[in-house]
């Protein structure tokens, strides 16, 4: 399941008691792999100090904390979209049956069409929804 995040990301936030101002930021250096794809979150405070967490890590935390409604929340969805192909294969035998005997053999597959992953309240304010397509055709 890919990021939604690729690029990197810096948001401001103010604490609840509206006076200390920190930043959070994903994705802060493009050439180091080991925080690319918002693999570590990075705090900065206001006395310069900074800390970096796995995603893994702030994640399980904030699920921990929600309530049932809210972890359902978090929980991404996934969505496949299939279209069903019919069809008849002919084969011709060589051995064990009569030769020059034509066998069909009917088949039925499922061709991925689009894929859809949602995470949250669909059509929400808050859901958010990352959508692939990959459309076959013939």
């Amino acid at each position: 399941m890919p990021n939604m995040l690729k690029t990197h990301q810096k948001w401001r936030m103010l604490d609840e008691n509206k006076e200390t101002e920190f930043f959070i930021e994903v994705n802060w250096d493009k050439n180091d792999l080991k925080i690319n794809e918002c693999k570590l979150v990075k705090f900065t405070f206001p006395d310069g100090k900074v800390a970096m967490i796995k995603k893994e890590y702030l994640l399980s935390v904030l699920f921990m904390m929600g309530t049932a409604e809210e972890q359902m929340e978090m929980v991404p969805e996934e969505h496949l979209t299939v279209r069903w192909y019919e069809t008849v294969l002919g084969i011709k035998a060589t051995k064990d049956i009569q030769k020059g005997e034509m066998i069909n053999v009917p088949i039925k597959l499922s061709l991925p069409v689009g894929y859809d992953e949602t995470i949250g309240k669909l059509g929400s304010a808050g859901g958010a929804r990352n959508k692939k397509s990959n459309i076959l055709t013939h």
